[in-house]
């Protein structure tokens, strides 16, 4: 039976249910608040240069969920991928190869990080068990710090992992989900395609949003919603500031709460409400994107581990300040797809950690660390530079509605992660959340994507 549908936001979970829904043969409608589509995905323009909002690089590329989308609407999105994936920098300084699953690769990734030769035994067994991503619901409820315990006290390790729940999360390895990690692990370094759409990050929404629309969905941006109808303990449409939308299914990417906001608290029960308004959202991240008149960085992706204790690497951000030295993910995104800045420039995105709800001068105090670490490890960054952008955690809230600056949504947590992941169902008939808020397991964008997946297939 085919429905009239409405999907609240155009980031690549709203993007894909919709396409995926009209592809069905429901008639669909997706509303965007903002100017432009693409959510935390969306990618900007200046002076020939086309820069991600956020930090992204894809750790499952054209293998997940993306992928797959793009494959069940016959899209044009198209990856890059390279070896070795990325460079590893600051306390240990070497190429981390794509591909880790033979035994021999294991052992120079182990030497390569300075692993203490009194715990190889330990550093392999752990990543076996990562790699074979076996029994991971019983490790949903342990935190990613107390697995690597179970294997090894190894500092470089508890650095590399640490810092790697951070990229995958946005969260440390003491507040995330080892049953969340050993998927997201397993998946990315088995499938080995991490990378990077060629369009830059847009291109994945908007390959989605092609198709939808030339599948005769309609899409409607700059139009904020105001309000889901709800009568009876059911879905009615959606009011936005410029109409009303009758609707037999309302999907929305918003997030949990400001979709409960959006609906009336009044139409769920309390112990739904509660539980959604106690839930722990991710960490914010904050990201410097620079424009160069030269190439000056040759890595595809530097992943730096700061000179800092492995456990204690991200106590700043509990501590709500500056850390003595800053773990960076910096992706080149022109040496992935040089269409991306004029011949002979380079645009480069780098990014950490900030604690939720940063003010604006703590990010700025984060991002000069930021700054200056970049300029540190290649010298001749500085007097390269044409312009620089910063995002802080209140360009995120501004995007998102939340205050807190989360950049994913609710966080991958023991309590939240697993059998106690938020469901996309919601009490109310007709109303369903997509996105990385419910629904579905994966890092960032390939969560939310995920879920729409997941949701798409139970519709």
């Amino acid at each position: 039976m085919k429905k009239k549908v409405v999907v609240i936001g155009s980031g690549p979970g709203g993007a894909a249910t919709a396409a995926l829904l009209r592809k069905k043969g429901h008639a669909v409608t997706l509303i965007e608040s903002q100017p432009f589509t693409g959510g935390r995905c969306a990618s900007f323009s200046k002076g020939g240069f086309t820069y991600d909002f956020g930090v992204h690089m894809f750790s499952r590329g054209n293998s997940g969920p993306h992928g797959e989308v793009n494959r069940m609407l016959e899209g044009g999105l198209r990856w890059k991928t390279h070896e070795p994936a990325a460079r590893v920098m600051g306390k240990v300084e070497f190429d981390f190869p794509l591909d880790i699953r033979s035994f021999l690769t294991q052992v120079k990734v182990a030497m390569k990080l300075n692993v203490k030769p009194s715990c190889y035994l330990g550093a392999f067994r752990l990543f076996r068990a990562l790699l074979k991503g076996e029994s991971i619901e019983r490790h949903d409820g342990t935190t990613v710090e107390t697995f690597v315990d179970s294997y090894t006290d190894d500092d470089r390790i508890h650095l590399f992992i640490n810092c790697l729940c951070q990229l995958y999360f946005a969260l440390s390895y003491k507040e995330s989900s080892a049953g969340e990690f050993m998927w997201c692990f397993s998946r990315m370094f088995n499938e080995a395609s991490f990378g990077y759409p060629f369009g830059a990050s847009k291109a994945i929404p908007d390959s989605f949003l092609e198709r939808f629309e030339q599948a005769g969905g309609i899409l409607k941006i700059n139009e904020k919603v105001t309000r889901i109808e709800i009568e009876k303990g059911e879905v009615r449409g959606v009011r936005t500031e410029k109409g009303f939308y009758p609707a037999e299914v309302v999907v929305s990417s918003a997030g949990a709460l400001p979709t409960i906001l959006l609906s009336g608290k009044e139409h769920f029960p309390e112990t739904y409400t509660t539980s959604i308004e106690q839930k722990k959202g991710s960490n914010a991240y904050i990201t410097l994107k620079y424009a160069l008149d030269k190439k000056v960085v040759p890595y595809p992706t530097v992943f730096y581990m700061p000179n800092l204790p492995g456990r204690d690497v991200f106590q700043y951000i509990e501590d709500k300040t500056v850390p003595d030295d800053v773990y960076i993910f910096m992706p080149v995104p022109s040496n992935q797809d040089p269409s991306l800045a004029p011949p002979g420039t380079q645009l480069v995105i780098a990014g950490t950690a900030a604690p939720r709800f940063a003010s604006a001068e703590l990010c700025n105090a984060i991002l000069d660390k930021i700054h200056q670490k970049v300029c540190d490890l290649f010298p001749d960054f500085s007097k390269a530079i044409l312009w620089e952008i910063r995002s802080s955690r209140k360009e995120t809230s501004d995007l998102t509605g939340l205050d807190n600056g989360s950049c994913i949504g609710l966080g991958q947590t023991p309590d939240q992660s697993g059998r106690f992941h938020l469901n996309s169902e919601t009490p109310v008939a007709g109303l369903y959340l997509v996105g990385a808020d419910a629904g579905s397991r994966g890092i960032g964008t390939e969560l939310a994507v995920g879920s729409a997946l997941n949701l798409v297939r139970r519709l």
